[in-house]
């Protein structure tokens, strides 16, 4: 169905170029040219045999002036090589074909001719040779399993089936368009466009400092703009797998964007043998990749010594560069979001290689199903912000950053943060307690890294603590900022807008600003679904009880209360309140503590000459050695009756 929408679309622009420009109509699958090689015109086709071949067809139109097409009416009597392309024109050059001149070549003109004689492709291939399109403004359409090289400026590929290999040499302004084929490479060439096409692998090539590729975009989230570039990879003799599904080498502002990167359908592997999804190598500098399902990169090891053995990295960054952006990915998941898909390496910054990398930001992408790490950053790499990710199901850590004596593993925190490695081994927070309020989600903590510092606190939940007892982070929860003071010390109590199921656990990483150097994530703390309820109404001359649930079997619970419109809110002095203005008339204090069932009461007694005031109460949880932590359950209110 594909290919019919594409065939509608070029016979439509091609009979509007036939019947505005010179057009010159090859006849034959032969190599032969007796017309002048370099002064004969169209004007001399066809010549002494009465045929003409497209050898003879380039000839004519690089020595004619203006812009003509060539297209294809090869009689099926003469057609030959059948047994290895049925059903399709083979033409025969014996070598490369070339148009030095701008020209439009539409091979969609011998299905118009002969029909659809090859339903999976179209019907005219080159046997033994290329095609090079030289001149600026070209265009090929149309043909079948062909090696393509463009190197005019503004020329269009466009269309072609079967096992194309497209090469874009230098010039600039090119259009790759709904192609399917085994590479696309744009090499040395700028602000290409690569959008629609089915391939094995992509690959953007410069010469830093010389000629970098600028400014090239694959993919697009226009409709229609999205390839799929299925995978790449061989074995050597020993078995081992290798391969880059997109290269990036040597390139300033490139993009890749919305593109299926190791997968055909969204749910299998494309190649077995692909060992890097996006791979940056050399020198790159300014490159967004976003919104690509990066999965289905896992090579598969093979005889003599690599059987059983797997490789594979989502994303590598090999060399140098800085700028760059990875947003709102998915790597390993598959399109239903299941971890089927992952690497063994989910995304390795610049650790392989023992490289460097400044000013990369990982932002919003589901990283997830990878045997080992989710994210690595090198030893020798630096200002690395990872910031909202969802990274779960990962077989490591979540975040690792590699110190300078290498290994992998929780890297513990240092006093005043002077160690090296991985963006600099930035310290984590240390988590004391979430706890689940009426409305939000109540964190509590303290962060020890280097003086008069600023940093950004990400909390994150996830429904299970990763088995190193630190965190991935499946859901990302909100952000603090704190500032350390002399001894670099900050601490941060912060009610997130937000809830999540009791029983999940939160981690949380920092990020030093503005460099964005972010840490590991923090042990796991579970959150704890503290609850005060008041079992009845405040009634003059009645007893009624507050209780706590959700604390742990003899936690010791305190109970203050508040006045309304003292402005004390909560009644813990961390929050601003004095538990000011105490009614006297009013008994409740002390303490209880929790039961088998993790519940504590307690009875307030209200008395008949009682003011009829609304009254706040709240619970303290002691937590810990020798009760050194406290938790507070939410605030409950309730006014007095008579």
């Amino acid at each position: 169905m594909r290919k019919r929408m594409i065939r509608v679309v070029a016979l439509t622009a091609c009979l509007g170029t036939l019947a505005s420009a010179q057009t010159v109509i090859v006849t034959s699958s032969s190599n032969v040219v007796d017309i002048d090689f370099f002064t004969g015109t169209i004007q001399d086709l066809p010549g002494p045999d009465g045929v003409v071949t497209f050898r003879e067809a380039l000839v004519a139109t690089d020595n004619t002036p203006g812009h003509q097409t060539i297209g294809f009416n090869i009689p099926v009597s003469d057609w030959q090589m059948q047994w290895l392309y049925p059903g399709r024109a083979v033409i025969t050059p014996g070598g490369g074909l070339r148009a030095f001149d701008e020209v439009t070549i539409d091979g969609t003109t011998q299905t118009a001719f002969t029909g659809d004689t090859h339903p999976d492709g179209w019907e005219v291939t080159i046997y033994g040779g290329g095609v090079t399109l030289l001149g600026d403004n070209s265009t090929l359409i149309g043909f079948d399993s062909i090696a393509v090289s463009l190197t005019g400026s503004n020329g269009v590929i466009q269309g072609n089936t079967g096992n194309m290999n497209i090469d874009v040499f230098g010039g600039s302004g090119g259009l790759i368009q709904g192609n399917t084929g085994g590479t696309i490479k744009i090499d040395r060439s700028n602000d290409n466009l690569v959008v629609g096409n089915t391939v094995q692998r992509v690959r953007v090539w410069g010469f830093m400092p010389q000629q970098p590729a600028l400014e090239n975009r694959i993919g697009g989230f226009a409709p229609g703009e999205r390839n799929l570039i299925t995978g790449y990879g061989t074995t050597n003799s020993e078995g081992l797998p290798a391969g880059t599904t997109v290269q990036i080498f040597d390139t300033v502002g490139t993009i890749v964007e919305n593109n299926w990167i190791g997968t055909r359908d969204g749910l299998t592997q494309g190649s077995q043998f692909s060992t890097a999804g996006i791979g940056f190598e050399g020198e790159n500098h300014g490159t967004i990749v976003e919104g690509n399902l990066i999965s289905g990169i896992l090579g598969h090891g093979q005889g003599p010594h690599h059987q059983g053995q797997l490789f594979g990295r989502g994303i590598i960054f090999q060399g140098t560069g800085s700028g760059i952006r990875i947003l709102d990915n998915t790597i390993g998941p598959d399109i239903n979001g299941a971890p089927t898909l992952g690497a063994v390496w989910g995304v390795d910054v610049a650790d392989a290689s023992r490289t460097s990398y400044t000013d990369i930001v990982l932002s919003g992408n589901e990283i997830a199903g990878h045997y080992f790490n989710g994210i690595t950053v090198g030893l020798n790499t630096s200002e690395i912000r990872l910031s909202r990710n969802a990274i779960h199901d990962n077989g490591w850590l979540g975040i690792d950053l590699v110190p300078q004596g290498f290994g992998y593993g929780v890297t513990p925190n240092d006093a005043l943060d002077g160690d090296a490695g991985g963006n600099d081994l930035q310290n984590f927070p240390v988590l004391t307690s979430v706890v689940r309020q009426e409305n939000d989600l109540r964190a509590r903590g303290s962060l020890a890294s280097s003086p008069f510092d600023t940093f950004t606190i990400e909390l994150f939940a996830s429904p299970v603590c990763d088995d190193s007892g630190h965190g991935e982070e499946e859901v990302f929860l909100g952000d603090v900022v704190v500032v350390t003071d002399a001894a670099g010390n900050a601490s941060f109590d912060v009610a997130l807008p937000t809830l999540v199921p009791a029983g999940w656990t939160v981690a949380a990483t920092a990020t030093r600003e503005p460099i964005g150097a972010t840490s590991e994530l923090s042990a796991c703390v579970p959150v704890n679904d503290l609850r005060l309820e008041l079992l009845g109404n405040l009634v003059r001359r009645t007893t009624t009880d507050l209780q706590v649930s959700g604390a742990e079997r003899g936690e010791v619970a305190w109970y203050l209360y508040c006045l309304s419109g003292t402005g004390a809110g909560p009644c813990v002095p961390q929050l601003g309140g004095l538990c000011l203005d105490l009614l006297p008339t009013v008994w409740i204090g002390g303490n209880v503590a929790a039961d088998v069932a993790g519940e504590a009461r307690f009875p307030v007694f209200i008395p008949g000459n009682a003011p009829l005031l609304t009254l706040h109460f709240q619970a303290v949880i002691r937590r810990g050695s020798g009760g050194a932590t406290s938790i507070e359950t939410g605030v409950v209110s309730a006014t007095i009756q008579p």
